[in-house]
């Protein structure tokens, strides 16, 4: 059974935990922390995080601007990169006294948890990144991150015009097969329950981010779970991390698409209950 934490079950601001509308479900010495990607919220690792209650505390929230997070508290100037959800994050796993933390980070999630580990790597034990990338602008010829600048500007000039018509579109082609209708109807009802136009100004933050100078100081282990045939995230991004973070692995998942968590979530799962054996 999920639960806010109250008084007694944490410790620090309480202002600050209820504002990412953290949710607990579980007990153990392990902690795992799962992170959405842009234009999703926790209800996205509803087929996941459930199957590690029983030996884990599991801790769900929403970025601020993101799902049932306190949207007052969001402010475009602060939210302009991603550092400022990177302290966010940092902020609030104080708060809650968290530790031992093997943070489950999907999309941009996992860059957000790599700037927050250079911040406070002790908070970590282990980074798990779904389909993570540093850039996603192309910077040739050294660096292929998917997308031009035309493309982005396409994608945002489409969210503000018509935020159904960009959901979907997108939704098909992240997915990754446009006759399951299935999961791609579950992403769209993800993507139609964000505020559109603060979903707007983070997917921009997202698509014009660039980490890669921050790499090299990521200290903490970091698990790089991948699919074929994801869209949003070339293999050669990858291939670009796994060479340049100082202490990481690589993991294909046996799904395609960027979203594994809904497509194939038996192997997310295994793929996280790995990484937990490993270092336990």
């Amino acid at each position: 059974m999920l639960h806010r934490p109250s008084d007694a079950a944490v410790t620090g601001d309480q202002q600050a935990i209820r504002r990412h509308n953290i949710t607990i479900s579980g007990e153990g010495d392990i902690t795992l922390l799962f992170g959405h990607g842009f234009g999703c919220d926790q209800h996205i690792w509803q087929h996941v995080a459930p199957a590690f209650a029983d030996r884990c505390k599991v801790v769900l929230f929403d970025y601020v601007g993101c799902g049932k997070s306190d949207l007052l508290a969001y402010d475009k100037d602060r939210y302009h990169n991603l550092q400022a959800y990177a302290d966010d994050l940092v902020a609030f796993c104080q708060a809650l006294a968290l530790k031992n933390i093997y943070f489950v980070g999907h999309s941009v999630s996992g860059a957000i948890a790599m700037l927050a580990s250079v911040r406070q790597p002790e908070l970590f034990k282990k980074i798990i990144a779904i389909g993570p990338s540093p850039r996603y602008l192309n910077d040739l010829p050294d660096y292929i991150g998917g997308f031009d600048t035309p493309d982005i500007a396409a994608l945002l000039d489409m969210m503000d015009r018509n935020y159904f018509e960009w959901t979907d579109y997108l939704a098909p082609k992240v997915i990754g097969d446009a006759d399951d209708t299935v999961h791609i109807d579950e992403l769209k009802l993800s993507f139609l329950r964000a505020d559109p136009v603060i979903s707007k100004t983070f997917a921009a933050v997202t698509f014009y981010c660039d980490i890669r100078q921050q790499l090299a100081a990521v200290k903490v282990p970091v698990a790089i779970l991948y699919c074929s045939e994801d869209i949003i995230v070339p293999l050669e991004v990858i291939d670009y991390l796994h060479q340049n973070l100082p202490v990481n692995h690589l993991v294909q998942l046996d799904a395609t698409g960027h979203y594994p968590q809904l497509i194939n979530p038996t192997a997310v799962i295994a793929a996280i209950t790995k990484e937990l054996v490993v270092e336990t």
